[in-house]
Formats: structure tokens, sequence, C-alpha cells
């Protein structure tokens, strides 16, 4: 991996920072001619449309490029501080050029924020002490076990044959019986550093659709979920309490109710309570949806009840949330 891609991979570019920078559109790309070093150094670096960045470091002295820069057994003091202002620029530049995001691939972030959506869950970096470790866990909120762990690796730590190509792939949890048969799948490994016959590698390089990735996710949250068995009956009254609250043509989410439960990450577990919600039915839990508006699939009695009592739909199906979700 170059100092670039340390540098970048999880930043996305401003077009109109990067010609406040001093960029210059070039077409193609947009171009930096910088002097560091007290002038001893040029750094011409490039950025494409794609994100990609390409950097060069000239030797004024001579004229011609400073490869040292790019020699890893090249370990000297002078070398040494050559590669730290010259990764000090970059750094600057995408401070003041950048924003930040989770992942280093578009589809890695697509599909955080579809875990979100359904979940309530976002990940957390355990190893990201220095900002540049890319590896992300998703957790289950009441237990803390993984469902997914997405990392940035070397394509060869999973293909056999495979040249250099960083990629992220995700870890997920698959039934021990339909391992074999995912393997033959294009996009989908024996699991990076884990077992292989529990867990698959899916590379998020936009190989699979992401419905298949969300599928795979789905199996894998399923078969790790933590919330089975805790929900404790004082945790299942109090989120009815709260579902007992909502007034006749209003709706709450499930995360608003976790929210007041104090459990802002378990909005999973109030799902769970009222998806029980033949035990409970003198609870009006039909009032209560996901944070999209969304019903529950299969229970058609839902939008029937919500719709008698006055709430409106919207064209995709849900909850018109900007209207009837109480504040």
């Amino acid at each position: 991996m170059t100092i670039e891609q340390k540098v970048f991979s999880r930043r996305r570019f401003n077009t109109k920072r990067l010609a406040e920078y001093g960029f210059v559109n070039m077409g193609p790309c947009f171009s930096l001619s910088r002097e560091f070093m007290d002038g001893d150094f040029t750094a011409e670096i490039r950025v494409y449309e794609n994100g990609t960045v390409n950097g060069r470091v000239v030797d004024n002295m001579i004229g011609e490029e400073y490869t040292p820069l790019r020699m890893p057994n090249y370990t000297g003091a002078f070398v040494g501080s050559v590669r730290e202002a010259y990764e000090a620029l970059l750094l600057d530049i995408a401070e003041k050029c950048c924003s930040e995001v989770s992942f280093v691939s578009d589809q890695s972030n697509r599909i955080a924020a579809l875990i979100y959506e359904r979940y309530s869950v976002e990940p957390d970096f355990p190893w990201d002490d220095d900002g540049k470790n890319t590896a992300g866990v998703f957790r289950h909120a009441a237990s803390g076990k993984w469902f997914g762990l997405v990392m940035n690796i070397d394509r060869r730590h999973l293909e056999k044959g495979a040249g250099e190509d960083w990629v992220d792939a995700i870890n997920l949890k698959a039934d021990e019986n339909k391992t074999a048969a995912l393997h033959k799948i294009k996009g989908i490994y024996p699991a990076y550093h884990m077992n292989h016959s529990k867990w698959i590698s899916v590379v998020l390089d936009d190989t699979l659709d992401d419905r298949v990735v969300m599928d795979l996710v789905d199996e894998s949250f399923r078969l790790t979920d933590g919330a089975r068995g805790v929900l404790s009956e004082s945790l299942i009254k109090e989120a009815l309490e709260i579902a007992d609250s909502i007034p006749p043509g209003r709706v709450m989410s499930y995360g608003q109710i976790a929210a007041l439960m104090g459990r802002p990450k378990n909005a999973r577990l109030v799902g769970k309570i009222m998806s029980i919600q033949d035990r409970f039915s003198q609870h009006p839990c039909h009032r209560v949806v996901n944070s999209a508006g969304r019903t529950v699939p299969g229970w058609t009695e839902q939008r029937e009840m919500l719709e008698a009592e006055g709430v409106e739909f919207k064209a995709n199906g849900n909850v018109d949330m900007s209207r009837f979700r109480v504040e």
C-alpha cells in the first residue's frame, strides 16, 4: 500500500476545496506542485475523479524523482525525515480538502448505512489508534457479539494467484452446511483469519449486489443473535409502557423507544418485543414502526389499524414519519 493510499483511503475529495488549496483542474485530474523541506524537494500530486491519488517527489538538486522515499529498506534518518515531511503535506491536504468515511470502498459505506437502517448498529474500530486501521466491527447491541467485520486487506490473502490489490471485505458467519457452496460464488471466500467452516469473507467491490450482501449479513446476524434470551420481564414491561403512551393516530420508531429506555443502541431488542405482539395484544404495538416508517413484514393488519386511526402512508408504503411520528 502506497503512502497516498494510507492517507486517503478513508477520505473523499471535495473539488471546490481542492481548488481553494491550490490544485489546478487539468481535466482528467486535479494537479498540485508544492515545494517542501525548505525547497529541497517538490511534491507533484494528482487527484483523479475516481479518488485515486498519484504522488511523485522530486529532488530539486538533481531534478529527478527521489526514489528512496518508496523503498522500505531505506531507513536512514534523512530518508525518514523526507517521508515524514511528505506525509505531513498529504495529511494537510486530507484535512483541508476531504471528508472522512468509515470504510475505503463505496460499497462498504453503503452496506454500513443499510446495516444501520435495518439494525440501528454502527461500526466501532477497536484497533484504530492512529486513524489508519480501517477494520470496523458490527456488534449486537445487547451482547456485544460480532456479526460482521469489515477489513481492508490484500486480495492475495483471499485469492491464490491474485496480484497486489487492496480491497474491503466483510467477514460474516454462515450456515456450516452452506459454506462450501458459498465459496464457489465469485466474490465469496473462506474467511480471512476466522474459522473457514463457519465464516466467510465477502469482497465489497461491487462484485455482488448490495441486496445479496445484505442477505448474507442478515444470516450472520441471525446466527450470532445475542438478543436471544435477554428479554427480561422488566425490559418488556418498560418497552410496552412507552408503547402504551403513543396516542392514536401517531407512531414511534423502535429507536425512539430504545432511547427513552436509556438504551439507544437496542432498537433491535424493542423490535423483538413488538414482534411478539400476539402475546401483548392489549398494547398498541401496531403504533411502533422502524425509523423509515416501515411496518412489520407480513403483518398486513398493522397498516389497516394505523390507517383506521388516521395515519397516512407515503407512496413507498411507509408511514409519513415527518407528520405522524411522536416527537
